[in-house]
């Protein structure tokens, strides 16, 4: 339901030639007109509904290729969703919680609005958020530790015990929803974090790692940024790690911090 009203939103617009969505498995052209791409995650944390947990929707946006307008419709749906990070021209999110948070960067800084339900306007709440040069938390899955390789294992234990750069102690805070643990992050600072392949690049690694970039932090896959990564797959997957330039720095000096065993849990 999330990506259908997203698609008939955007397709009203005018405005958007190509959408990406995680609920589709090729992108769909909407428009020859749309100067616009989008590529989004109509509903992260989808599972987490039944149980009232924050759910988000992650989004990027990009120029149309009109240099690639000659080619047959699929083929340049594909290729204009294929662009690197570092070429977004806008990226967001929406969380959907105690209060309905919108934040969105055009590359100059990254800004939080409040949903005001008396007026149906969004507020500026959060002007120019700045991710705390050094947090005390850390996101992840704890429960995998023992499928962890070595170097995670040793960040983690390390920071743990304020025996890390950051003479105090981390603590773990993890929602299983993305984009109330990021949201968290860019707040109270420290490491968001899934090790394994699982994340998608396209909408949801690549909007994320450009917000945290403009809120002086940084995305990576634990040995490259994220935005200057190619996609070469709509829905091609990755380990992500967000965080402050400081605690990200740190985390991939440990070299050994991408979980490639998994396997697998029923939940």
């Amino acid at each position: 339901m999330t990506n259908e009203i997203i698609l008939s939103s955007l397709q009203s617009s005018g405005k958007v030639a190509v959408v990406a969505s995680e609920e589709n498995d090729l992108p769909v052209w909407l428009c020859d007109d749309g100067p616009y791409v989008v590529v989004t995650d109509p509903l992260d944390g989808s599972r987490n509904i039944e149980v009232s947990i924050p759910t988000g929707t992650i989004f990027g946006i990009y120029d149309r290729l009109v240099e690639l307008d000659q080619l047959p419709v699929e083929e340049k749906a594909q290729l204009n969703s294929l662009q690197s990070g570092s070429r977004l021209v806008a990226a967001g999110y929406v969380l959907y919680s105690s209060a309905t948070i919108f934040c969105i960067s055009f590359g100059a800084g990254t800004h939080g609005f409040t949903l005001d339900r008396s007026t149906g306007e969004f507020v500026l709440t959060h002007p120019s958020m700045q991710i705390p040069p050094r947090g005390q938390i850390y996101s992840v899955n704890d429960a995998r530790y023992f499928d962890w390789p070595e170097g995670l294992k040793k960040y983690i234990d390390t920071i743990r015990q304020g025996k890390g750069q950051h003479p105090k102690k981390y603590s773990a805070r993890y929602v299983c929803s993305l984009v109330a643990d990021f949201h968290r992050t860019i707040i109270y600072g420290g490491v968001a974090m899934n090790p394994r392949d699982h994340l998608r690049l396209v909408y949801e690694a690549n909007p994320l790692s450009f917000l945290a970039e403009q809120a002086g932090g940084r995305g990576s896959d634990g040995k490259t940024r994220i935005l200057s990564i190619q996609p070469v797959k709509l829905h091609q997957r990755l380990p992500l790690f967000l965080g402050r330039m400081e605690d990200m720095l740190e985390l991939e000096s440990y070299g050994d911090v991408q979980q490639k065993v998994n396997p697998g849990y029923d939940v």
